[in-house]
């Protein structure tokens, strides 16, 4: 067996930094504030914009920068700030904070920024603003990984630098007036088979310590040979759907798929589990992941629209899984017990609500409109729910020693 450090043994502390703001303490903070905040503001000006009360990114796209900004401007913060507690259990160093922190938090503001100005900006500006946060974070995961000798830890690195192509890709076709969608649609692949992969690690575990809790048996042992067929699977359908979203072939691969986490998620479901919050979010976001391969399915047999498992999938499924991972890990890093009060029960709900409202919207095209707003307040009321007491812990929370135990160290999320 490998041998470990002592540092590995124990975890890595949380909320480092004791120096200057709390808020730039430990990687994960600044930016699921940042996504939180993103999530509304994005989300509002997309709604001012679709009803026609706001003009923004004419030459761009309005409905192509609404897909970039939740795809390559609030995802991926999501994303950072949970690799930022990963990446340092994986490897035993210490996590970043402080300036560098600043650094690379300020670097994702401005291209948020220069999204807003596109229309303003030349091209090259706005490509390189937008697209250099995601390489240059690849770049600090891949020297903490070599540095510590666990190059077997890099694959998140593919992941990033997966996205930060797609996103350069779609910048480009969007600059030409050319189709996104195939590039949405990839950039969206990337998150499902992010969610796929690590879903069969954190759900589980997280599910069968809340069993063990409350003095149940666990779940059954996961069936490896079920996780590689489930990703699989889902790797074949998205990268079809990607290139043709109609057509037998996606159809059928769509359903396999749905099938398969169907399967998955039935194997991690018992009643009790109703009984937390955090858990029932993470179980339900995860069966839109199902229903999405459904979407994608119905799609390629020409019974919905091409945004319709678009929405469920980049809503329920990935944006659900990130909100909850979000509200866990926060509780985890900040030393608060797993109960929530009732205001922090309702985020994923809220969430999975507008995705369904969204779907609505596409079939009642009467409708459409309304529909689509009510699904975008549904949103931001998701957010407004999960900021109103996660932001306080965020900017002002350090762990406190003997608060609660620090998290299991080396679960095995890649």
């Amino acid at each position: 067996m490998q041998d470990v450090t002592e540092t590995e043994r124990k975890g890595i502390p949380r909320g480092l930094g004791r120096q200057g703001p709390v808020l730039l303490s430990y990687g994960f903070r600044p930016f699921f504030l940042g996504a939180g905040l993103w999530a509304i503001a994005a989300v509002m000006i997309w709604i001012a914009v679709f009803n026609g009360w706001l003009d923004v990114a004419g030459g761009y796209g309005q409905s192509t920068w609404h897909a970039h900004e939740l795809l390559f401007g609030f995802m991926p913060a999501v994303l950072v700030g949970y690799l930022m507690t990963t990446v340092p259990n994986w490897t035993g160093r210490f996590p970043l904070s402080g300036r560098p922190l600043a650094g690379l938090a300020f670097i994702w503001i401005a291209g948020r920024i220069s999204m807003l100005m596109v229309t303003d900006t030349s091209a090259l500006i706005t490509l390189l603003l937008d697209w250099i946060f995601l390489p240059l974070f690849a770049y600090y995961c891949l020297k903490e990984v070599w540095v510590a000798g666990r190059i077997a830890d890099a694959k998140p690195i593919l992941c990033l630098t997966s996205l930060a192509l797609i996103n350069g890709g779609f910048h480009i076709v969007a600059m030409n007036g050319g189709d996104v969608g195939p590039w949405a649609r990839a950039g969206l692949s990337v998150y499902i088979l992010l969610i796929t992969a690590t879903a069969s690690k954190i759900i589980p575990s997280f599910t069968n310590n809340w069993l063990a809790q409350t003095g149940r048996s666990r779940l059954a042992p996961t069936n490896r040979m079920v996780d590689r067929f489930v990703l699989v699977a889902t790797f074949l359908a998205a990268m079809i759907w990607t290139f043709e979203p109609f057509g037998a072939l996606t159809g059928i691969t769509a359903l396999v798929a749905a099938s398969l986490h169907l399967v998955r998620a039935a194997r991690w479901f018992r009643p009790i589990i109703l009984r937390s919050s955090m858990i029932t979010a993470m179980q339900l976001s995860y069966g839109f992941m199902a229903i999405g391969m459904l979407g994608i399915a119905a799609t390629g047999f020409g019974m919905l629209g091409p945004l319709a498992a678009i929405h469920l999938l980049a809503i329920g499924a990935v944006t659900g899984m990130m909100l909850a991972i979000m509200m866990r890990s926060i509780a985890l890093h900040t030393g608060q017990n797993e109960k929530r009060s009732r205001f922090q029960r309702l985020p994923v709900p809220l969430l999975l609500i507008a995705a369904c409202l969204r779907i609505t919207a596409d079939l009642i095209p009467g409708f459409h409109a309304p529909f689509t707003t009510t699904s975008g307040l549904f949103w931001i009321a998701a957010f407004v729910l999960f900021l109103s007491d996660n932001a306080r812990l965020l900017c002002h929370v350090q762990r406190q020693p003997g608060r609660q135990p620090s998290p299991p160290t080396r679960i095995n999320m890649r």
